[in-house]
């Protein structure tokens, strides 16, 4: 099991102000679009119109970012602030990727894609073709725009699939493994099927 970063580990990140769009979801369930107002490896400060409490468990998908976790250490009326979850072996990618938006945002440099991908430990899922054929993956990466996955059989660039339970089109092939665009109707759906990408899709 992933340990937590150390409190010392997550001391030597500072927060930066960075204005990202996303999702989140609260202990509930209930989900509502959002934008980040600063961020660094140890804990997110969130705008949205619901609030979470003091000590709620939130989960959100930052575009650029990927899914992140925490629970409420601040409130006010419009904004809210976790206190991340984040393993040690992803704190490093994660302060490395907010370094990185920095500086392009500063540069002025555009991201190139619409959707950035957050790296994943390895994670089994499935991968179905529109003719019903089902073959294992494994998922790499993933954002709310996509996919990439290690694959043994790779369909071609613009097949149909379905990766765990979300529609999909192969965009590319790369070494030992397929990127692929969720379909525009499934794009920014709920956490259920961004989540349902993953091992609840991978055979047993």
């Amino acid at each position: 099991m992933s340990q937590s970063a150390s409190e010392s580990e997550r001391r030597r990140y500072g927060r930066v102000a960075l204005k990202l769009p996303g999702r989140y979801m609260l202990s509930d369930g209930q989900e509502f679009d959002c934008q980040i107002i600063d961020v660094s490896p140890a804990g997110v400060a969130i705008r949205g119109p619901l609030p979470g409490d003091f000590g709620e468990h939130v989960v959100a998908y930052i575009q650029e970012l990927g899914r992140i976790e925490g629970v409420v250490v601040r409130r006010a009326d419009d904004w809210f602030a976790i206190e991340l979850h984040v393993p040690s072996s992803r704190l490093r990618k994660l302060a490395t990727r907010i370094d990185g938006l920095t500086q392009w945002r500063a540069e002025g440099t555009p991201e190139r894609r619409s959707y950035a991908r957050v790296d994943l430990d390895p994670e089994p899922t499935t991968v179905q073709l529109g003719d019903g054929r089902a073959f294992a993956g494994t998922l790499i990466d993933v954002s709310t725009g996509g996919a990439a996955l290690e694959v043994d059989l790779a369909p071609p660039v613009g097949a149909a699939v379905t990766i765990g339970e979300r529609h999909a089109h192969v965009s590319r092939h790369f070494a030992g493994g397929i990127a692929v665009t969720f379909d525009p109707d499934a794009a920014g759906e709920s956490f259920e099927k961004i989540d349902a990408v993953g091992t609840r899709g991978a055979p047993r």
